[in-house]
């Protein structure tokens, strides 16, 4: 009679043939990844990109996975206004586009965020395209679903919210996630928010914005953690952007809204600014007029085509 012991003595050596002694030697494993995509439109500054993705990644030292994933390039065309409106209510307004017979493509229900946003209030700026920022900031937020005030906050009812920083040489929390109770509240605390002057320490504004993100500010689980960081040029003070964009990018999706002209050097680090994919997060303006051009057309497409996504108005 076969003991116990004996049976899994024979059991364990029947499996470590069937499987080619795995216990003991392992197969290598190389890495896989897709063929490139096709490039995309230009987005942005004018940029196009294209990617592949690593489908599976190396073991036993398998022949490792390469560190390119990304191919971006340059050209001479950008976005049309247009375009970009587009871009802003598709992936930031996140309204439902309409097909060509004008119907809703998909009613998918929305969700609410908890909205950060980053103000730069630096010398470049200046005061008096800071007070048109601001206003313009305004009028977007005021495009975000639900459409009857994507900010009301109640006893019975909470439905998006925002907290803002600004930033020059130091960086100031204006109001955090608790701060306001309405659309109109919202607004006008943006408006009552100073303009400093001085340098572009944006990696000390981001910072910040990851201490943000904590119950403590009024942030809430279960909602989207987003930011959306308003600026005209590259940081040129405090903390280097590698020690905290990663973290940032951790704590919520990030998406830019970036002023004016740049060198290539600076469109390759306002774009590392926010998140994956860069074509839906990043939305370009030569200057602060094109700021005001484009909030009308972003208006005048939502009134159109571009419905608010249904919501369960009830939800927190």
């Amino acid at each position: 009679m076969v003991g116990r012991i004996d049976l899994l003595v024979i059991v364990l050596v029947f499996m470590i043939g069937s499987n080619h002694c795995f216990l003991f030697s392992k197969e290598k494993v190389n890495c896989q990844i897709s063929q490139w995509s096709e490039w995309s439109e230009v987005y942005g500054f004018g940029a196009r990109s294209k990617e592949r993705v690593i489908l599976r990644y190396p073991d036993n030292g398998g022949q490792p996975c390469p560190t390119d994933t990304v191919i971006t390039e340059y050209t001479s065309r950008k976005p049309t206004i247009q375009s970009t409106a587009n871009t802003v209510i598709t992936s930031f307004l996140q309204t439902n586009p309409t097909s060509s017979q004008g119907t809703v493509k998909a009613k998918v229900p929305g969700v609410f965020r908890d909205l950060l946003i980053i103000l730069d209030s630096s010398g470049s700026i200046g005061s008096g395209s800071f007070e048109i920022v601001k206003e313009q900031l305004g009028e977007l937020l005021g495009l975000l679903c639900p459409s009857t005030d994507p900010f009301i906050s109640n006893k019975r009812t909470v439905y998006n919210r925002a907290a803002l920083i600004q930033y020059s040489n130091n960086v100031v929390e204006e109001f955090d996630f608790n701060g306001n109770h309405n659309l109109a509240e919202l607004k006008a605390a943006i408006q009552s928010v100073p303009y400093q002057g001085g340098n572009t320490c944006t990696g000390d504004a981001f910072y910040k914005a990851i201490q943000m993100f904590t119950s403590s500010k009024g942030m809430r689980e279960g909602t989207k953690h987003e930011v959306l960081i308003l600026t005209d040029g590259q940081s040129n003070c405090g903390r280097t952007l590698s020690s905290v964009l990663p973290m940032l990018h951790a704590k919520a999706k990030v998406f830019g809204l970036m002023i004016g002209g740049h060198s290539n050097n600076g469109k390759d680090e306002l774009t590392s600014y926010v998140s994956q994919p860069k074509p839906d997060h990043l939305f370009a303006v030569d200057n602060f007029q094109v700021l005001k051009d484009l909030l009308k057309v972003i208006k005048d497409q939502i009134d159109k085509t571009n419905p608010c996504a249904p919501f369960e108005l009830s939800k927190k």
